[in-house]
């Protein structure tokens, strides 16, 4: 799913490098919620909203959308992203890094029963506030031993942070680093250590998934969060203090790609858009979209910010036959205001895109590749390809 391979930009690559999980939560329009992580060892799936609120599922975040809290009278409603990883058949161990705002859900109240932000449904790996936590939060089941409310619990206690009186102001960064090498366990509020563990061997995350966020189970009546949350990133590798304060200054930049809902396009996958140069941040010269086909062919390439209409008006996807014949069972998934034409051998062709120091930071941009077959003149359309600008 994701592909980072020029030689250019090689200290962006490796210092993007290990990231698994990255949600934005910023198209409203669609359940698929797009894993923006950049790395070879981010996970190879997009996440899938799961809702059954009265209120809408999203909600402007700190930098675009977010994930809305599901309780309207808590803890009955959910809204949640389930993300398809089990961590039971693919363990996250060593270091890590976890990291996301959160913010109270205008109207809602926490109560005082456990109010989950994510986890795993079997096995005990859950974050929460309330119960045990207090107004702190907890995070079952993560480390492999050295913790601090249990064995293998993390727990940021209500006598270091009030987590909940700063939810309820306004959005407020969390984050947790696990470091395997230093063996360290902090905990970080707006870009601020706040609490550290020493001794700890790393993080061990290997019970039963799927992984969620805004509720830890996906049971019909599982209890959801009163919480907004926004920008959730989780990393095989510990970010260190600069990062993690870069992160709750500014949105963090990630690709990904993405099929809103089209489970087959015209040409069964013979045009593929992806990246290279590692991630789209600010001041990266060497990122670049890549267009791989597999016959020598002509492409269009659409770009534009919007993934959910096309001209503002129409919605996405969009049967692309009655705009052109030879579209015949081609979906359009992004606005294309700008198109750019090339052509590619079979094999990969790079659209140029560096990311000048100055790029408005947080812009997303949705593309998306037409193919026109040299040989036969049939038509391929490629999956969509989302480009955050960021830190």
């Amino acid at each position: 799913m994701r592909h980072i391979t020029a030689a250019v930009s090689l200290f962006t690559s490796l210092v993007t490098a290990q990231d698994f999980l990255h949600y934005k939560f910023d198209s409203a329009c669609t359940t698929e919620v797009i894993n923006y992580a950049t790395g070879p060892q981010a996970f190879a799936g997009n996440g899938t909203l799961q809702s059954n609120s009265t209120l809408s599922p999203f909600d402007t975040g700190a930098f675009g959308g977010c994930l809305a809290g599901g309780a309207n009278v808590a803890p009955t409603y959910y809204n949640r992203v389930v993300s398809g990883w089990d961590p039971s058949a693919q363990p996250l161990t060593g270091d890590l890094t976890m990291a996301w705002f959160m913010r109270l859900r205008s109207g809602a109240t926490v109560g005082t029963g456990l109010n989950y932000l994510l986890g795993a449904p079997s096995g005990g790996f859950r974050l929460f506030t309330n119960g045990v936590a207090g107004t702190g939060l907890l995070q079952r089941e993560v480390l492999v031993s050295g913790g601090n409310s249990g064995a293998r619990d993390f727990q940021l206690p209500a006598a270091a942070t009030n987590v909940q009186a700063l939810a309820a102001a306004g959005w407020v960064h969390l984050a947790m680093v696990v470091d395997s090498t230093a063996q360290t366990a902090d905990w970080y509020v707006n870009g601020s250590s706040v609490l550290q563990l020493t001794g700890v061997p790393g993080a061990q995350i290997s019970l039963a998934g799927p992984f969620t966020i805004g509720a830890y189970s996906v049971a019909a009546t599982g209890a959801g969060s009163a919480y907004d949350i926004d920008e959730f990133l989780l990393s095989k590798r510990a970010y260190t203090a600069g990062e993690v304060l870069a992160m709750s200054l500014a949105p963090r930049a990630g690709d990904g790609d993405y099929t809103s809902g089209v489970v087959s396009q015209c040409g069964a996958g013979n045009v593929v858009l992806g990246s290279v140069g590692g991630a789209p941040s600010l001041g990266n010269p060497g990122y670049g979209l890549q267009v791989t086909s597999a016959t020598p062919s002509l492409f269009l390439l659409l770009a534009g910010l919007d993934r959910c209409t096309f001209g503002g008006s129409v919605p996405l996807p969009l049967d692309g036959t009655p705009l052109l014949p030879l579209l015949n069972g081609c979906f359009i998934v992004t606005d294309a205001p700008v198109i750019v034409n090339g052509v590619t051998a079979a094999g990969p062709s790079v659209v140029p895109f560096a990311i000048a120091p100055g790029a408005p930071i947080g812009t997303v941009v949705y593309t998306q590749a037409l193919g026109l077959e040299l040989a036969t003149l049939a038509s391929s359309m490629s999956n969509g390809f989302a480009t955050a600008v960021g830190n």
